[in-house]
């Protein structure tokens, strides 16, 4: 049996780099490796608001508070490894980006998170109590970089775009209708736009780094060496304006006759070239951020003054005074109170007060107004009355009787018993202006020959729904009608008190007017044939009771 000897090489651990001492993102180099996989495989710059150059990447990097543009960036990623994912706002982002890495620690697989002793994956967000934006920016830094290595590994999407730049065909043994040819150079997703390459090297052996058209600028010196470096050297304008100057200056002077350049001094004027070429890219990609911040900055202003200007297109609407008065007064003399002797008060209220239907006085608020009953005077004026049309009033105010007032139409009468109604009749009308009562001809209310339609008389209530039946007493002189209060119509009278209900000729009656007599005087023993005649035709059937 042949020993089994150790290799050495087999415990021969391999190279291990220093750990950086950066202060800040912009001088370690996932800092490119990340905002570089941000540019040329998602289309986050072109939609994310404020998010123009590694700058803004940085800033939202070293925020402890939640962010759009690292939010964002989070969700991108998460949707290239697990698509259809919908926790992806700002309070759950960090839970979800939890259990991603952890499907992925499971496996065998290194990362970042390796620890040799455990020979497992560890999980960083267990150190994480307050979630991903709370944590160090340098620990935020290395999970975004496993993540964008996830993605180059695991993610379809981001697998498929590599493959078609590089012409990588999978199973060639099936046919496909049109094979997928590499886009060309200028296409985003060519090879030539994926790769991150530097943009030069100087005769020193430095290398210079771009990874977009802002003026952020990366060195790093000789990678396969453990002292390497790497560090930010512009980042504005002017910084980058100086780089330039400097790699200018360092310059290998001109060839002379006969003689032939290294490759360094190749490099460095390659770089120099290279350098002067994106100065103008610089100038138009700074101009093209100013726009887009200006039109940021004015919308915030507008969306601040929004909240202080009024919007109210229209006028300012005022309350509409709805009495009728000459001099309304204000609210404010309404609350205020003037001491008054006694007298003059007492005095104000008799010539000031009004008084409603039931006769009760109503007092005013204000000394100065107009008034506005005149009952106290007893009279109206006609355009006073006028204001009426188009309101139901009580006739007790005192309105005359050609007011026109609008109430509802009348009713027809049901019963032919009625005295009077508003569309039957078959005689015309009563004396006196303004009466609308109707004569029966036939019928129980039928007025008699020898009566006459009285429309009121003295004592008597006046209605516009009844008329009194007057008859002519025989041999019995006509006294004042207004002297006396008139004989029911439902009992016999003597001679003497039939007198009092005989038609007036020249004295007015209780509304004041005045009705002619139509019946003659009857005097003699005719006059009490007449009297008994009236009496029974006047009368009901005598009843049984009246009989005993």
């Amino acid at each position: 049996m042949k020993p089994i000897v150790p290799d050495p090489a087999a415990d021969k651990k391999g190279h291990i780099c220093p750990p950086s001492n950066a202060k800040h993102p912009s001088d370690r180099w996932e800092s490119l490796f990340v905002y570089g996989f941000i540019c040329r495989f998602t289309q986050l710059r072109a939609k994310v608001e404020g998010f123009y150059s590694p700058m803004d990447f940085e800033d939202a990097l070293l925020s402890p508070e939640p962010n759009l543009i690292m939010t964002q960036i989070l969700a991108r990623f998460v949707l290239n490894l697990r698509p259809g994912t919908r926790n992806l706002s700002s309070d759950v982002i960090s839970s979800t980006v939890a259990g991603v890495l952890q499907e992925y620690f499971k496996t065998t697989e290194r990362t970042v998170f390796w620890d040799d002793a455990l020979r497992a994956n560890v999980d960083p967000f267990q150190d994480m109590p307050n979630g991903f934006f709370a944590a160090d920016w340098d620990l935020k830094l290395k999970i975004l970089r496993q993540l964008v290595e996830l993605q180059l590994c695991h993610s379809h999407e981001i697998k498929s775009i590599i493959d078609r730049a590089w012409g990588v065909i999978h199973n060639k043994h099936k046919k496909t209708e049109t094979p997928s040819l590499p886009p060309p150079p200028g296409d985003p997703h060519s090879q030539e736009r994926l790769q991150l390459v530097p943009l030069g090297q100087d005769k020193e052996r430095k290398r210079y780094w771009v990874v977009d058209d802002s003026p952020r600028v990366y060195m790093s010196t000789n990678p396969w060496k453990i002292t390497a470096t790497f560090q930010t050297i512009a980042s504005t304008r002017d910084e980058y304006m100086a780089i330039l100057e400097k790699v200018k200056e360092t310059a290998p002077s001109e060839l002379k006759a006969g003689e032939k350049r290294s490759k360094l001094e190749t490099a460095h004027l390659a770089l120099l070239k290279a350098l002067q070429d994106r100065v103008e890219i610089i100038d138009n990609e700074l101009a093209r951020i100013q726009r887009a911040q200006k039109k940021i900055q004015q919308r915030n202003m507008l969306a601040a003054t929004a909240e202080l200007r009024e919007t109210r297109t229209r006028s300012r609407a005022t309350r509409p005074d709805y009495s009728y008065m000459n001099n309304p007064e204000s609210d404010n003399d309404a609350d205020e109170y003037t001491y008054q002797p006694q007298e003059e008060e007492d005095d104000e209220y008799e010539d000031q007060a009004e008084f409603d239907d039931f006769g009760e006085p109503i007092s005013r608020r204000g000394a100065g107004r107009t008034r506005r009953s005149t009952r106290t005077n007893g009279s109206r004026g006609k355009d006073e009355w006028s204001e009426w049309r188009g309101e139901r009033r009580s006739t007790r105010l005192g309105a005359p009787a050609d007011v026109p007032i609008d109430g509802p139409p009348p009713k027809r009468a049901r019963t032919d018993d009625s005295a009077v109604s508003g569309t039957s009749g078959d005689a015309p009308e009563t004396s006196g202006s303004g009466s609308n009562k109707k004569i029966k001809i036939n019928g129980a209310a039928a007025v008699k020959p020898t009566e006459t339609a009285v429309e009121a008389i003295a004592g008597k209530k006046k209605s516009k729904f009844w008329f009194y039946a007057v008859e002519p007493v025989p041999g019995a002189s006509a006294p004042a009608a207004s002297n006396r209060p008139p004989a029911s119509d439902s009992a016999p009278q003597s001679e003497g008190s039939r007198a009092d209900i005989e038609p007036m000729s020249d004295e007015p009656n209780g509304n004041g007017r005045r009705y002619p007599s139509t019946t003659p005087s009857v005097s003699g023993s005719n006059a009490e044939e007449l009297y008994e005649k009236s009496i029974r035709d006047s009368l009901s059937p005598t009843s049984s009771m009246d009989e005993s």
